[in-house]
């Protein structure tokens, strides 16, 4: 594991920073994304093997991972969009939020209360 990862882990190995970091940096978000490869990647968390199940945690983390992943959609397209669009991806990551939005939606996986930021986006496109 990074250095910089040790420096953003808990004893329980969730990603709290220690430090502040200002919101959107480009530092956090690779820490971010660090942090979601480590669990993905961690056997007792995702198990590979077929019969090994999963623990009693792993709603819990795949909860975490997934409310996270939102932030980032909040962060895109507040901040970046206009960038998004100027590379003409525009629908591609509409696509990608829309898959993300029905399938956190169906399975109840990220709080109403979470998705607010992107509310009235979401009623636009998704509905």
């Amino acid at each position: 594991m990074s250095m910089a990862l040790k420096q953003v882990f808990n004893k329980d190995r969730t990603f709290r920073p220690k430090r502040k970091f200002e919101p959107g940096t480009q530092r956090f978000e690779f820490l971010l994304m660090e942090w979601i490869e480590v669990q993905i990647n961690n056997e007792q968390i995702f198990p590979t093997n077929v019969g090994t199940p999963f623990p009693k945690t792993f709603m819990q983390v795949a909860k975490k991972i997934l409310s996270r992943l939102f932030r980032v959609f909040v962060h895109v397209y507040i901040h970046h969009f206009d960038r998004v669009s100027q590379m003409g991806a525009e629908a591609h990551v509409n696509t990608c939020y829309k898959h993300f939005y029905y399938f956190v939606t169906e399975f109840s996986l990220i709080d109403h209360k979470e998705l607010e930021p992107l509310k009235e986006m979401t009623a636009r496109m998704c509905h």
